[in-house]
C-alpha cells in the first residue's frame, strides 16, 4: 500500500476525510507527501517521496481530474522513475505496492518545507521561462541539493534506494 500524506490545503481541495498520521512502523519508501499550489491561476500538485525526497509535479488539475487522482499519481511515479533510468522491473516491483492508495495527514514538517522550496523554484522557473514544461521541470527538480540526503540529490537517492530494494 502506498500512502499519500496530504497537506490540509490539498485535503480540503480533494474533499477527502484524511485519516490520522501514519503509523511509526510504516516504511517511508512507500510514503509520499503532496501539496496543492497555484501557478498562473492553475492548480498543480507537488508529490515528494518521504524517504528519498524524490519529487515531481502533476497538473494542471481540473475538477474532473479528482476522480482519477490515484491513477494520476501512479502514472506520475511510473513515468518519472522510467525517465530517471530506473529499470522497468524495479518500477513494476515498486508499483505492486500501489494497488491501494490511502490518504493521510502529513507527518513531517521538514518535508513540507522542502516541498515549499520546490514550489519557490517552480515559480522562479515559470517566471524565467514563461512556460511550464513539466517534463523538463521534473528532471530539474531532482537535481536540487538536499544536504540531509546521503547522496545529496533526491534523484540519485531514489535510484540508489530502488537498486537496494529490488536488486
Amino acid at each position: 500500500m502506498l500512502t499519500i500524506q496530504c497537506t490540509k490545503k490539498l485535503g480540503d481541495y480533494l474533499k477527502k476525510d484524511l485519516q490520522e498520521k501514519p503509523h511509526a512502523d510504516q516504511d517511508l519508501f512507500y510514503s509520499w507527501h503532496s501539496h496543492l499550489f497555484l501557478l498562473n491561476r492553475k492548480k498543480y500538485i507537488v508529490v515528494m517521496n518521504s524517504k528519498t525526497r524524490y519529487h515531481f509535479v502533476l497538473g494542471p488539475l481540473f475538477a474532473k481530474d479528482l476522480k482519477g487522482l490515484d491513477e494520476m499519481i501512479c502514472v506520475g511515479i511510473r513515468e518519472n522513475l522510467a525517465t530517471d533510468d530506473v529499470t522497468a522491473n524495479q518500477i513494476e516491483q515498486y508499483m505492486q505496492h500501489a494497488e491501494v492508495l490511502s490518504y493521510l495527514k502529513t507527518s513531517e514538517r521538514a518535508i513540507i518545507g522542502q516541498m515549499n522550496e520546490a514550489i519557490l523554484f517552480i515559480n522562479s522557473w515559470f517566471e524565467h521561462k514563461a512556460t511550464l514544461d513539466l517534463f523538463k521541470l521534473n528532471r530539474k527538480l531532482n537535481k536540487f541539493v538536499m544536504l540531509k540526503l546521503p547522496l545529496t540529490y533526491s534523484g540519485r537517492t531514489m535510484v540508489k534506494e530502488m537498486d537496494n530494494q529490488y536488486s
